[in-house]
């Protein structure tokens, strides 16, 4: 395309980035708006590296962006995203070969990113850059007014540290959560979130950790001890406790993953899926 040309996104302000991203995705599947005060937020959260994250400049003007987190040898693409009027013209494929490019010079041995299952030319996009599917991922909700506090079900959760729940994540994941649930993103999350913690003669079996967020509770994680004879159930108890704090709110779940032993505790409680996700990785000594 002419006149297009790459910089990378710490050359623009947050403000103009968080601009240019919602821009970018004024028309997708579901609402995404930022400013730059939460783009800095997500930006920590999720290990952002806007050094080696890129923008699109078409004649000066920004008109697409991409991001590239990093983890040790990891990375993670998100919110690549290009105006409306100016798509289907190659400016995601620059900017995608753009962080690849970055992820081969900084000797990261993979890169993932997620699209929606229905984005068809997205996941055509990625295919054609060497991107395979990985896994799938759900997106769940729990309607507000939905769930039916039962006063005869005594509590069998109680509050805890969200820090102290967090120090018994990586013995109890099975299937490796996707980024934005991750230990590293949960620990700059922890100013924000409650914690429940469930015992059982004195031993900790299984915690979940959520935040408030206008009429929903957001479910970050939800994690049970792998000697715990009834996983399921436990972590029903933890999801009820939750709701039973907040019975009008409502409950979602960004990108769990769909082998997550847990998952079903969610439907019981009368969660729906609503979107699927494929997380796909990219790979420079594939020969990608």
């Amino acid at each position: 395309m002419d006149a297009l040309s790459l910089i990378p996104a710490q050359e623009l302000s947050l403000a103009q980035l968080a601009a240019v991203v919602t821009r970018a995705y004024a028309d997708y599947y579901y609402h995404v708006a930022v400013t730059g005060a939460q783009l800095a937020q997500i930006c920590f959260e999720q290990d952002v590296d806007l050094s080696q994250s890129v923008v699109a400049l078409h004649a000066g003007e920004p008109v697409g962006a991409a991001l590239l987190s990093r983890r040790e040898t990891r990375g993670w693409i998100s919110a690549v995203g290009v105006l409306p009027g100016l798509r289907r013209k190659g400016i995601a494929r620059a900017m995608l070969r753009y962080l690849q490019q970055r992820v081969r010079e900084l000797g990261l041995r993979s890169a993932t990113l997620e699209v929606l299952a229905e984005n068809r030319p997205g996941l055509a996009l990625y295919a054609g850059l060497g991107f395979r599917r990985r896994r799938e991922l759900a997106i769940l909700i729990l309607e507000p007014q939905t769930f039916v506090l039962d006063p005869l079900i005594p509590p069998r959760a109680a509050p805890a540290s969200p820090a102290l729940l967090l120090a018994h994540f990586g013995a109890w994941h099975a299937v490796p959560p996707s980024w934005q649930r991750e230990q590293a993103t949960l620990r700059h999350r922890l100013p924000y979130l409650s914690g429940l913690g469930y015992w059982e003669n004195d031993l900790l079996l299984g915690y979940v950790l959520f935040q408030s967020q206008s009429s929903y509770q957001l479910i970050h994680d939800l994690a049970v001890a792998s000697e715990a004879a009834r996983p399921l159930e436990i972590a029903g108890e933890l999801l009820r406790a939750v709701h039973e704090q907040h019975p009008a709110d409502g409950g979602y779940v960004i990108n769990a993953v769909m082998t997550d032993p847990l998952l079903p505790a969610y439907l019981a409680l009368h969660y729906r899926l609503i979107q699927r996700q494929y997380e796909l990785i990219w790979e420079p000594d594939a020969g990608g």
